[in-house]
C-alpha cells in the first residue's frame, strides 16, 4: 500500500470582476496536509473534491509525484 506523506492541491480557474471574467488563471481553491494517507483514501479525496469544488465544471487533474528518502 502507497502511503503518501504530505500533499497540496490546488484548483485553477479565472475569476470575476465587475461582471467581466479575468485573462488569467488564479488559485481558487487549496487544500494541503503534512498529515499521512494511504493512496486509496487520498483517491477518494480526490474524488470528493471534485464534486465539492467543480460540481458543473469539466476540469483536467494533473499528478506530480516526488519520491523522497526517509528522513531518519
Amino acid at each position: 500500500m502507497t502511503h503518501i506523506d504530505k500533499y497540496k492541491i490546488y484548483s485553477y480557474g479565472k475569476s470575476w470582476n465587475k461582471g467581466k471574467e479575468a485573462k488569467t488563471e488564479t488559485i481558487q481553491k487549496m487544500l494541503t496536509s503534512d498529515e499521512c494517507i494511504d493512496g486509496k483514501q487520498f483517491l477518494r479525496l480526490l474524488d470528493d473534491l471534485q464534486d465539492a469544488w467543480h460540481t458543473h465544471e469539466n476540469k483536467d487533474c494533473e499528478i506530480e509525484v516526488t519520491f523522497k528518502n526517509t528522513k531518519e
